[in-house]
């Protein structure tokens, strides 16, 4: 292995490689949302995000003032006053422009309790009038408080009312979301989500699908070379002219027809990546195979009686194991990159977070015509360095075997 770390670009390979793992294995950590997997496409579970703004660090010195952050603001002590019949109402006011912006901001009123509850939401607008948002009787909880979201509400205060009729326990203090202009490390796109979330949990998809994919038809290529090289004949033959077939076949619109046949899903993709992608192992091994065969070695064992399995297996196979690893790791990138043209295209699994089906979503609801680039650059980015770290990795890997070295 000093060869290999000898390297530059075996070693760069590793590293990348490396650091994407360990996201891959910590992301649950590293992520903001933990739970997003699950609730990726559950609507109810970002509805206290903004949408569609960019990371927070675009907010600097320079934008602070036209540029509001995320707040929480809880109602503290209300305003009682009492009313016929023994009921009271509670006045709770929430500032609406802490920065002194006028500018609309979503908000989501989040009100605790248990049982009934009758709330009146108004706005004091600029002007100094008050003008009612809502008038609801809402149902709560302990377990469930009740939501309620105003779009781009422009005002200096916003009035929360509720009514207790007697006999009900105090209603408890609501709580303000304010979702501000920016978000997180990489923003969020139309429907709320955390971008850096889901690049962080793409990373195991990603890994996983190349991987186990790429091992699985650079070994069934394997196979299939040793066993026509060493057989030959009629055998011979018949797996050439099928690797012929496959290999003249354009890949992408094949793919793209049999998605849309079967039902679109991560296993699908790969058992239908295992029909095309075998035949990038088959011609190089085929022909070292072809090499190997005729070896003294192997023509002693022919020799003493040994049959054409126990040597393709014994010996020939051994031999070529080596380049089937530097074959595999330059095979993922494509892997990767077909998911990813598939998921673009609507044809992917939507039941879970990869970058391609992040693409798709952000092509889909005009990322690219609102200028959402935050929405459309770290996935894209990310498909960019796994491909080089597993291809620097193959190359560093093809200078360990490469006879010619």
């Amino acid at each position: 292995m000093n060869r290999f770390f000898h390297s530059r670009s075996g070693v760069a390979g590793l590293v990348l490689l490396g650091l994407l793992g360990l996201v891959g294995a910590f992301g649950p950590l590293l992520a903001p949302y933990p739970e997003a997997a699950s609730h990726w496409r559950d609507i109810s579970y970002w509805q206290d995000s903004p949408a569609a703004v960019p990371p927070a660090w675009t907010r600097g010195p320079w934008n602070s003032s036209r540029v509001a952050a995320s707040a929480r603001v809880s109602g503290g002590s209300p305003e009682e006053s009492a009313m016929e019949g023994g009921a009271s109402k509670l006045t709770w006011r929430f500032s609406l422009n802490p920065l002194g912006t006028t500018t609309g901001r979503d908000l989501v009123l989040v009100l605790p309790g248990e049982g009934q509850l009758p709330v009146l939401v108004g706005v004091k607008a600029l002007d100094g009038n008050e003008h009612e948002l809502a008038r609801k009787i809402l149902r709560v909880s302990g377990a469930e408080p009740a939501r309620l979201s105003f779009p781009a509400v422009v005002g200096r205060e916003l009035v929360v009312t509720e009514y207790k009729v007697p006999g009900s326990p105090p209603p408890e203090s609501p709580l303000l979301i304010l979702p501000g202009q920016v978000s997180g490390l990489m923003g969020t796109d139309v429907a709320k989500r955390d971008i850096f979330t889901g690049i962080v949990l793409g990373i195991r998809w990603a890994l996983l699908l190349g991987v186990l994919v790429s091992f699985i038809t650079v070994m069934t290529g394997i196979i299939l070379a040793i066993g026509a090289a060493c057989t030959g004949g009629w055998v011979d033959l018949l797996i050439n002219r099928i690797y012929e077939f496959f290999s003249l076949m354009p890949i992408l619109p094949f793919l793209i027809v049999l998605s849309a046949v079967f039902k679109p899903s991560l296993w699908t993709f790969a058992a239908l990546a295992l029909l095309f992608f075998w035949t990038k192992a088959f011609k190089p091994v085929y022909a070292m195979a072809l090499q190997i065969r005729e070896e003294g070695y192997i023509e002693a064992g022919k020799s003493i009686g040994t049959s054409r399995w126990y040597r393709a297996f014994k010996y020939v196979l051994p031999a070529l194991l080596p380049y089937g690893f530097s074959i595999m790791a330059l095979s993922v990138p494509g892997i990767i990159l077909y998911e990813a043209g598939i998921s673009i295209l609507g044809l992917g699994d939507s039941t879970v977070v990869t970058w391609g089906q992040m693409l798709h979503d952000a092509f889909a609801q005009g990322a690219v015509i609102n200028r959402l680039w935050w929405w459309i650059l770290p996935p894209g980015l990310m498909i960019s360095i796994t491909g080089i770290a597993f291809s620097l990795l193959g190359r560093g890997l093809e200078r360990v075997w490469d006879p010619r070295g």
